[in-house]
C-alpha cells in the first residue's frame, strides 16, 4: 500500500497528550475534527514535530492546527468487543493556526492601556437647532 500525504487544517477536539513512544520518543496524541460545511471528520494525530511538542500546553480543546503528515486507515477493537475503523495521520508537522481560535480567551491579553473600541464622536449641541440651519451646509460637487 502507498502512503498518502495529506495537509489538514481543524480544531482541536480535547487537549493534545504528551506521550513517549515504547522507543523513548516524544510526541503528542490528537483528536482532530476537520469540517467542510456541515460535514465533520475526526482524524486521530500522532504529531513527532518537536516545535509542536515544545508548544504541547497550548495544543488545547478548541484550538485550531494546520498538520502535515501520512494519512492511514486504523483499525481497532472497541471494549465492546466490535471492530472499530477510523482516520490516524502520522505527523512531521503542526502548528497553531494564525486563523481563527489559535489562542483560547484566556490565554489572551488585555489590550493596552490607552487603547479604547472605535466610538463615534456626537456632534456638539447649536444654537440654531431650532431652525435647522446645521442642515444647510454646502456640497463640495
Amino acid at each position: 500500500m502507498s502512503a498518502i500525504e495529506v495537509a489538514l487544517f481543524g480544531t482541536l477536539g480535547r487537549d493534545a497528550e504528551h506521550k513517549t513512544s515504547a522507543k523513548g520518543k516524544a510526541y503528542l496524541r490528537a483528536n482532530i475534527a476537520v469540517s467542510q460545511g456541515e460535514e465533520t471528520t475526526w482524524v486521530n494525530a500522532m504529531v513527532f514535530d518537536v516545535a509542536a511538542i515544545d508548544d504541547a500546553a497550548k495544543f488545547i480543546k478548541g484550538a485550531r492546527v494546520y498538520l502535515e503528515g501520512r494519512l492511514q486507515l486504523s483499525e481497532w477493537t472497541d471494549r465492546d468487543g466490535k471492530q472499530r475503523h477510523g482516520l490516524s495521520v502520522m505527523s512531521w508537522h503542526c502548528r497553531l493556526s494564525q486563523i481563527g481560535r489559535s489562542r483560547p480567551e484566556r490565554d489572551r491579553k488585555p489590550p493596552p492601556a490607552g487603547r479604547t473600541k472605535f466610538t463615534t464622536a456626537k456632534p456638539a449641541a447649536s444654537s440654531s437647532a431650532s431652525n435647522g440651519a446645521e442642515l444647510n451646509d454646502d456640497i463640495p460637487f
